[in-house]
């Protein structure tokens, strides 16, 4: 599958952060830079969550978006398979393809196992995942992931970045990500924009 990919340019100025960004129209685009540099301020922009930026869209703005902040927020009374689900209810696909759709990325970032338990009853790195799982579920074509891995033990990192990776380059859609980690660099082979 073609990518078709996203451009834009931020303007934002909050405090002491000011931040002009021009991301290149690649399927992968890495922030990095020091705390408070500007990286969670830059994809929160791309998300449209900050009132304060100007952001342009040179190919007109994503019909679709994914977000994953840094701190991933689940609904608490929902399972894990509900959470990874409600992305593709809002997007008004069809109960049968959020079924199967659920199942494979439950399998996808090896939670399959927990599906029915609630965000309570697991730990902090399966939460991520089911949050990874969730800003991908509806297809969007701008991925805009904060620390996307942090929270996932070492054990496992590597072979859930792998498949997310994999998964998202297959799909087609431009994604963003925001970290500190050098393997996340090396694995998405993105184009680093380096912000202090």
């Amino acid at each position: 599958m073609t990518a078709a990919r996203v451009a834009a340019s931020i303007e934002f100025a909050r405090g002491e952060i000011h931040l002009r960004l021009d991301l290149p129209d690649v399927p992968f685009v890495a922030l990095t830079g020091p705390n408070g540099a500007g990286k969670t301020s830059a994809l929160r922009c791309l998300a449209g969550l900050e009132q304060a930026a100007h952001v342009e869209w040179p190919d007109g703005e994503p019909a679709s978006r994914g977000y994953l902040p840094q701190r991933v927020m689940l609904y608490p009374a929902m399972s894990l398979a509900d959470n990874i689900a409600s992305s593709m209810r809002f997007a008004g696909l069809s109960k049968a393809s959020i079924a199967e759709r659920t199942a494979e990325l439950l399998d996808l970032v090896d939670i399959a196992a927990l599906a029915r338990r609630r965000p309570h009853e697991v730990s902090g790195g399966q939460r991520q995942r089911t949050g990874l799982a969730r800003a991908i579920a509806a297809t969007p074509k701008l991925l805009l992931l904060d620390e996307p891995f942090s929270a996932i033990d070492v054990a496992s990192r590597a072979r859930v970045r792998a498949r997310i990776v994999k998964h998202i380059a297959e799909s087609g859609a431009s994604c963003v990500i925001a970290t500190h980690d050098p393997n996340d660099l090396e694995a998405t082979d993105a184009a680093s924009i380096v912000l202090s």
